[in-house]
């Protein structure tokens, strides 16, 4: 399932949908690659994507965080679609169960 990407975004994997609520969860935990809410901006999106192993787990851990799982991954990397528990919720492509295990 592919969810629409909010236009905001920074090209690349991570994108947000545009549904978010606002509550800074998700731009606490990564501060970096979100933008800021605040007076000028209530949106939530990418100002840039993550590029070393850490900012990829940050990354995770604000889709992981928020509440209305507005923030995506739509990359094919397994290490990532594992780390957000090959959900549906969280991946535009989950792996298949046949192929969970294999790699």
């Amino acid at each position: 399932m592919t969810s629409a990407r909010f236009s905001k975004n920074a090209p690349g994997s991570f994108y947000t949908t545009g549904e978010c609520l606002a509550c800074m969860q998700p731009e606490s935990i990564a501060p970096e690659l979100l933008a800021p809410l605040d007076d000028t901006n209530s949106d939530t999106y990418f100002v840039r994507q993550p590029e070393t192993p850490e900012e990829v787990e940050l990354a995770c851990r604000a889709a992981l965080s928020c509440c209305v799982s507005s923030i995506r991954y739509g990359g094919d990397d397994l290490s990532i679609i594992r780390r957000l528990g090959n959900s549906a919720e969280y991946c535009d492509h989950p792996i298949p169960w046949w192929k969970v295990w294999a790699r």
